[in-house]
């Protein structure tokens, strides 16, 4: 038994590694990358302890960019993240194990499919307030809420993009966690166990600013549309068995 805790949590701190260095890279992706390997492994660390997780990578992406970060725009995402969060955790009161598979396969593969479009979406107040909302919904249910906002966001620079996602997820997961935690779904052992995965957040993030300007970008987006294609379709597999 204790030998299957361990490989457990060394496969949590290899998935959280590449989830961190991903998102340090391109901006979001932790929770992508993360939530359907860790529902199968970990499942008491999904939602709550993933969320508690990605506030402590997007602590490091404040830092590494808080010359950069402008909350004029991102703000309104923020706001939108607020009732999107609440519904969340309502929906979350009623959810199965079932259900929560399905939640993250379709998530992730909603996130695959918004990767591949071609979708010209304008920064605007009402698109953000809109991104949010729905970024708050399956935040809170999945832990996956980086994507809406970042079609959103995907026409502005690099640097852009990870500082405005950096800010948005310090903020929006603060959000959920109090919500989640109002509500008797986030407590100290879930941040117990994030804390736990401190040493791979790290190390990801730090890999990240050593490799973001030698490695080809479109390789990575590669590589993540089909490790995340695969979890997605794990997850709904998971869920209909």
């Amino acid at each position: 038994m204790l030998d299957a805790e361990i490989a457990h949590y060394l496969l949590a701190m290899l998935v959280v590694f590449f989830g961190a260095w991903v998102q340090g890279m391109i901006g979001f992706g932790l929770a992508v990358v993360s939530a359907p390997v860790l529902y199968l492994v970990a499942p008491q660390m999904v939602p709550s302890a993933l969320i508690c997780v990605s506030f402590f990578t997007a602590l490091l992406g404040l830092r590494r960019y808080r010359e950069q970060i402008d909350l004029s725009q991102i703000k309104y995402a923020i706001a939108g993240r607020v009732p999107g969060s609440l519904l969340g955790v309502l929906l979350l009161s009623f959810a199965t194990r079932e259900t929560m598979s399905l939640l993250i396969g379709v998530s992730v593969l909603l996130a695959v499919l918004v990767s591949l479009s071609r979708i010209n979406v304008q920064v605007s107040k009402q698109n953000l307030l809109f991104a949010g909302f729905i970024s708050g919904v399956t935040g809170t249910t999945s832990s996956i809420g980086g994507p809406p906002v970042a079609l959103v966001m995907q026409n502005e620079s690099g640097d852009r993009i990870r500082s405005g996602m950096s800010a948005y997820f310090a903020f929006s997961n603060l959000i959920s966690l109090a919500f989640l935690a109002a509500a008797g779904l986030f407590g100290l052992d879930d941040f117990v166990m994030a804390l736990a995965l401190l040493p791979a957040i790290l190390a990801g993030n730090s890999l990240s600013r050593k490799l973001s300007l030698k490695v080809n970008q479109r390789i990575i987006r590669h590589m993540l549309l089909l490790i995340c294609s695969f979890a997605g379709v794990s997850a709904l597999a998971s869920a209909l068995n």
